[in-house]
């Protein structure tokens, strides 16, 4: 039923495609009634207008799934973007990120629904441990994109400027910046940023306009994608639980626990006694957790599988590390036992130059001595 449904709605906004006319007057003056509303820039020009395109011909399915995901996400990271006073566009970032997927992984290391980075996870004190990685966490990543965020543009001034940081750092704007002669508008420097971050903020406006415009081209919310048709909310866990055992507990598919709980990376929440870890269920399911709480804590104490899991460490310890004479990232890399890579990500390095005197950034176990 689910595929020939899927089908039918494929097939229906396949054919509206093909009767779409993109009307450039139309799409200015849509742009300019959501631009009244917003302290970001939502400029219409030739990219911008490539990338509306690209979502309304050939990203008609994609859209449709992030319309559908939205109708969960949104009322969670709403009042987050509106408690730190940021624009609330910026719920649209997602989009262009992660495609509202909270467990999308990029080659370059990022994760979440936010695609934060290892050494911006540990600058603002996201746990990252052999059990957990809560970048994959809606609700604190998004706090994390949040802080990045109004940090950065209290220090440009500027959210345009800020939102193409979040994509290529803030050393990286202050070099377009220099490259450009000193230009502090971000279309003005646009043209000194690498290609990615160039399309950055077009991909913004066209994810922003899409979205609000969606039906307009025919575009209506895959439900039958939408898992999380009923009211969310989290309890405490009060020792280690295995989502295997605990489905069976709580009549709650197990994928259906790991689809609410992507951060949790193998399907355990580990109980440590200095940290606080929760899970997010249906109401109706916590409910009945909390009324039997203690029964099922024992029986999954009595059921407790033999499968070998791992201890419980955490990548928190940072070491500033002043470079001597002679040292090499290979060299500094052994010492710490960590990859090559990872120093060059936690430094936002493009290279493997480096200079005596100067400090890298190292993140290791926290036993690390």
């Amino acid at each position: 039923m689910y595929k020939f449904s899927a089908f039918i709605l494929f097939f229906f906004q396949l054919s509206f495609a093909q009767e779409i006319n993109f009307n450039e007057d139309e799409v200015k003056e849509r742009l300019e009634i959501l631009n009244k509303n917003t302290p970001l820039e939502l400029v219409y020009n030739s990219s911008v207008a490539k990338h509306i395109k690209a979502y309304i011909f050939r990203g008609r399915s994609s859209i449709s799934t992030m319309l559908a995901a939205t109708n969960y996400y949104f009322p969670v990271i709403e009042p987050i973007i509106d408690a730190y006073n940021i624009p609330l566009e910026l719920k649209y970032l997602p989009v262009i990120e992660s495609r509202f997927n909270p467990s999308a992984k990029s080659p370059a290391g990022a994760r979440g629904m936010w695609q934060i980075m290892f050494n911006t996870a540990k600058e603002y004190n996201l746990i990252i441990s052999s059990y957990v990685d809560e970048r994959m966490d809606v609700v604190k990543s998004t706090k994390v994109a949040c802080q990045y965020l109004l940090e950065s543009n209290s220090r440009f001034n500027d959210w345009t400027t800020s939102i193409a940081s979040y994509n290529v750092g803030k050393y990286g704007v202050l070099k377009a910046i220099k490259r450009s002669g000193g230009k502090k508008s971000y279309w003005d420097f646009r043209p000194f940023l690498p290609k990615e971050t160039r399309e950055y903020i077009p991909k913004l406006i066209a994810a922003i306009y899409v979205m609000n415009y969606a039906k307009e081209y025919g575009i209506y919310p895959n439900d039958e994608l939408n898992i999380f048709n009923e009211n969310i909310d989290s309890v405490h866990i009060e020792r280690k639980l295995d989502f295997e055992e605990f489905s069976k507990l709580i009549d709650l598919s197990e994928e259906e626990i790991k689809d609410l709980n992507p951060s949790y990376k193998i399907g355990v929440v580990p109980y440590v006694e200095e940290r606080n870890f929760y899970i997010n269920l249906p109401i109706n399911k916590i409910e009945y957790f909390l009324a039997n709480k203690d029964s099922i804590y024992q029986i999954l104490e009595r059921n407790k599988k033999t499968r070998h899991l791992p201890s419980y460490e955490e990548m928190v310890k940072k070491i500033n590390y002043k470079i001597k004479p002679g040292d090499s990232v290979g060299k500094i890399s052994q010492k710490f036992n960590c990859r090559i890579k990872d120093i060059l990500l936690w430094n936002d390095m493009k290279n493997t130059k480096i200079i005596a005197g100067k400090y890298l950034k190292i993140y290791v176990n926290a036993d690390f001595e």
